[in-house]
């Protein structure tokens, strides 16, 4: 069972003010047709659609997709816990629309004025009523808020985006980094093994990446991290057949259980708890 447990599909913006947002264009088109097609070539089983930034709360393009192929495709919705009523419209997504996670994003700008706040618990609230995963869009200065939040909600299941975007040149034993790891006392959280490119200043295989997985690997164990390829800006960076076969490639020092949990049987637990890892 292999999950791709972070990608992205979207419709396109033709007048977006911001064409480069992303290294994808929010102006490009990268409908679940494409995604499907990657999916049937490289054998990929299911993945998590995770809303992307530029629609907003309307999350009804990843939640359609979802919910035409529920066995196959997870959405995971956005909602602004600065507005009000951040708890009503995530009861929404999620029990008349289907979505099985939420995106929290403290690193995009102006967004983490409410994380760890108590104006945001109404979502958290909602979110541990429901029962689903928060993936959390967030840098390394927001651990102490998370670290409250996985406190006071300790039913949650966190997922940390990129590996909350690690300083490759500080190495792993920065204290900031280092008070990343400490996150794993909280069983609940768990990191997405995911965009090297985001914080490597090497080309693949992002070799200057790859002591900050095993720092994660011997800190979390293997049951607590993700794979998930970034798809579609994967596509720019290096290959989707790269990003799926680095794990196997290059961390052969992973057992064959510990592999399969990583590249799916975890995504699996978090999404689709009810259909075993087959």
């Amino acid at each position: 069972m292999i999950v791709d447990a972070h990608l992205h599909v979207w419709r396109s913006a033709p007048d977006h003010p911001n064409p480069g947002a992303t290294i994808v264009s929010p102006t490009s088109d990268v409908p679940v047709e494409l995604l499907r097609q990657y999916m049937d070539e490289h054998g990929v089983d299911r993945a998590v659609v995770v809303q992307p930034l530029y629609p907003g709360e309307d999350n009804s393009y990843v939640a359609d997709c979802a919910a035409a192929e529920p066995d196959r495709l997870a959405a995971v919705c956005y909602v602004d816990p600065r507005r009000e009523g951040a708890d009503r419209r995530l009861r929404y997504w999620v029990e008349e629309r289907g979505c099985r996670g939420l995106r929290i994003r403290p690193n995009v700008p102006g967004e983490e004025v409410t994380f760890g706040r108590p104006a945001s618990y109404p979502v958290w609230e909602a979110a541990q009523d429901l029962g689903i995963a928060v993936n959390l869009l967030m840098r390394m200065d927001h651990v102490p808020a998370l670290a409250g939040l996985a406190e006071r909600f300790p039913q949650v299941p966190l997922l940390i985006d990129h590996m909350a975007y690690p300083d490759v040149t500080a190495g792993t034993g920065d204290p900031a980094f280092q008070a990343l790891l400490a996150l794993s006392r909280y069983p609940q959280v768990s990191v997405k093994v995911s965009g090297y490119y985001y914080h490597s200043r090497q080309a693949w295989p992002n070799l200057d990446c790859h002591p900050f997985f095993r720092a994660f690997h011997d800190a979390f164990g293997a049951d607590r991290l993700i794979w998930g390829s970034d798809f579609p800006h994967v596509l720019l960076k290096c290959s989707y057949a790269s990003a799926l076969g680095l794990q196997e490639r290059f961390y052969t020092e992973l057992e064959s259980a510990e592999m399969a949990a990583v590249m799916g049987g975890n995504a699996v637990s978090a999404y689709w708890p009810d259909s075993g890892s087959g």
